[in-house]
């Protein structure tokens, strides 16, 4: 300030009164300089209770609790059998009894095709079958007779022979005909189209009137006594799941209503171009409310930092390859601790953290950028409380 005062004298020249100069106009000078020197006083204060002033900080305090480790996944939920329902004859549909999103059993009938031409089928193979019994019965008496008038010597052997032929082939005509009628039967049958297993119709294809050839599919019913999430886990972390592990299925629009599930397998083979791999992640859900092909995100336990230090995730800053956080000292300057982290979720903002120079009670500052070690900060505490035990991914 000294020299600034020194320079505006320059500047303005000295306050004296100059030899010949008037006693006002001295008087005059000297209070320009006044006004300067009360100007440059109230911008330094202003400076300094401003820009010069030390910056205001968010902080948080370094707690000490349980964090559950978890990965994190999405993908679409799905049945563990996914049955097509189709007609083994060809024919047209003539009853549906059921529509998409139907919950149906077993053997429950779901549609029948036309009978009218199977059933006279049956019809004619039923007749068929009646009169080849009396043609049968017919010849079984005649060949009765003749074994008789054989053995009485009236009738000689080869004759009798003719009648014996006669009987067997008349015998045959019967079976060829039950064989038909039992054909014709089943075909019948064949018209009233089942479901293979309990479950939700997920896909109508046929209405009544269309028609349909043997093996066509007019339903797709997924059993749902079984369903998962195919869930897609990059690979860098895929190695830390194991069969059996707990995890949380959050379906897409219900985000709300977490619901618990557990890895069912673990698929043998990975996806190259994508860099990872698929969790098969089953979970219970009512049936009405079951949708194929909905997105769900997972997140999959995987361990647990138990009484470890818990920061928050804003107070992690990346440098390079490793990560710090900034701690506020007891005068209000700042130093820089480098982190390991332990267990983290995206769906918590709590980290668990390892630090040689961290400690639980330290004050953490939060989105530190642009900050300086040794630099004094203002902190400025804030107000949440942060759990001691949440589940988190990593």
């Amino acid at each position: 300030m000294k020299t600034l005062v020194q320079k505006i004298r320059g500047v303005f020249g000295s306050t004296r009164t100059a030899p010949g100069a008037s006693p006002h106009q001295g008087a005059r000078r000297g209070l320009r300089i006044g006004i300067v020197l009360l100007v440059l006083a109230v911008i330094a204060v202003l400076l300094r209770l401003t820009v010069l002033r030390p910056p205001r900080v968010s902080v948080a305090t370094v707690q000490r609790g349980n964090v559950a480790a978890e990965v994190e996944g999405s993908g679409t939920v799905t049945a563990d059998a996914l049955a097509n329902i189709a007609a083994k004859i060809t024919g047209r549909v003539d009853h549906v009894f059921v529509d998409e999103g139907d919950s149906v059993s077993k053997n429950q009938i779901v549609a029948t095709l036309d009978q009218d031409g199977l059933r006279h089928q049956v019809e004619v193979a039923q007749a068929r079958l009646d009169a080849a019994r009396v043609s049968a019965g017919q010849r079984q008496r005649e060949w009765t007779r003749e074994k008789q008038l054989v053995t009485s010597g009236s009738v000689g052997v080869e004759e009798a022979q003719q009648y014996r032929e006669r009987n067997a082939v008349a015998q045959s005509a019967v079976r060829v005909a039950a064989a038909e009628l039992g054909k014709a039967t089943y075909e019948l049958s064949l018209a009233q189209i089942p479901s293979l297993s309990d479950g939700v119709v997920t896909q109508r294809w046929v209405v009544p009137g269309a028609s349909v050839v043997a093996g066509q599919p007019m339903f797709t019913i997924a059993d749902t006594r079984l369903i998962y999430v195919d869930t897609f886990v990059d690979q860098n972390v895929a190695g830390r799941i194991r069969k059996g592990e707990t995890a949380t299925v959050m379906l897409r629009g219900r985000e709300h209503q977490p619901l618990p599930g557990q890895v069912l397998r673990i698929r043998p083979r990975a996806d190259a171009a994508t860099e990872e791999t698929v969790a098969e992640v089953s979970f219970n859900i009512p049936a009405d409310q079951f949708q194929l092909g909905q997105w769900a995100n997972v997140y999959i336990r995987t361990g647990e930092a138990k009484d470890a230090l818990v920061v928050p995730q804003m107070a992690l800053m990346p440098m390079g390859n490793a990560l710090f956080v900034w701690v506020v000292g007891a005068d209000h300057t700042l130093h820089r601790v480098r982190v390991n982290v332990l267990a983290r979720s995206s769906q918590s903002s709590k980290v668990a953290v390892a630090g040689n120079d961290l400690h639980a009670g330290d004050r953490v500052v939060l989105m530190p950028m642009g900050l300086k070690p040794g630099e004094t900060v203002r902190p400025d505490p804030v107000k949440a409380t942060m759990p001691m035990s949440m589940g988190m991914a990593q």
